[in-house]
């Protein structure tokens, strides 16, 4: 008996606009990935000024530098002549979560509306040269 390969089936189903349009999302989705890995890494002052930085040393950075933040709030507070034990490791982050506006974790969804509006997504659309005047 004979097996059937149904990837090959799949695969001549699928049109040259489909597979073009699914290299354009990929590509897409890298840029922004890339994108928000660049703004990442701008806000760590440990890295911000090195071009080259693998996306696990940003986000190891990343991580350290929050936990700087976290200390250098914990003995701020702790200088004003809060009680001990008030503000500790243990609960900074719920501490900083909750002086937080609740707006702030909210994500920000302007540009997926956009997207959601089109007819066809921005990045399959042709981009045109500046207009001459």
């Amino acid at each position: 008996m004979k097996m059937v390969q149904f990837n090959s089936i799949k695969k001549s189903k699928r049109s040259s606009t489909q597979t073009i349009a699914r290299k354009h999302l990929k590509l897409h989705l890298k840029r922004v990935r890339d994108r928000e890995y660049a703004r990442l890494r701008d806000m760590v002052p440990s890295i911000a000024s090195k071009n080259k930085v693998s996306k696990v040393t940003v986000i190891e950075e990343a991580v350290k530098y929050i936990d700087e933040l976290h200390r250098a709030l914990i003995e701020r507070l702790n200088s004003k002549g809060l009680q001990d034990g008030v503000i500790n490791e243990a609960n900074v982050k719920e501490f900083v979560h909750n002086m937080m506006p609740q707006t702030f974790f909210k994500k920000d969804e302007s540009a997926s509306c956009f997207e959601k509006q089109q007819k066809v997504p921005t990045f399959l659309l042709q981009r045109r040269g500046p207009k001459s005047l």
